[in-house]
């Protein structure tokens, strides 16, 4: 009884951590670009070339978010993979 109880909670535990990496996956992206286009802006500000920066450091933004969704899929993919090879072995 107390095994079963255990693999229910063990369960629910890479439940719960695979809904998490599901969530940073948007949050990474977004994240991104506003950081790069933060930078951007003040840089333009502090330095007087309005527009230019902005748009550079969102682009730059926008790429490190795909970098990391991708990273962040690709370990998801690895978690998912070994659940199955688990349900496949009972």
């Amino acid at each position: 009884m107390d095994e079963d109880k255990e693999k229910e909670r063990l369960e629910r535990k890479k439940t719960y951590n695979e809904l998490f990496n599901a969530a940073t996956v948007g949050m990474a992206l977004v994240s991104g670009v506003i950081v790069g286009g933060a930078i951007g802006y003040f840089l333009d500000k502090w330095l007087g070339t309005s527009p230019w920066l902005l748009f550079i450091f969102i682009v730059f933004g926008f790429i490190a978010g795909v970098k990391n969704v991708l990273y962040y899929i690709k370990k998801a993919g690895i978690e998912l993979e070994s659940l199955k090879d688990d349900k496949n072995k009972k």
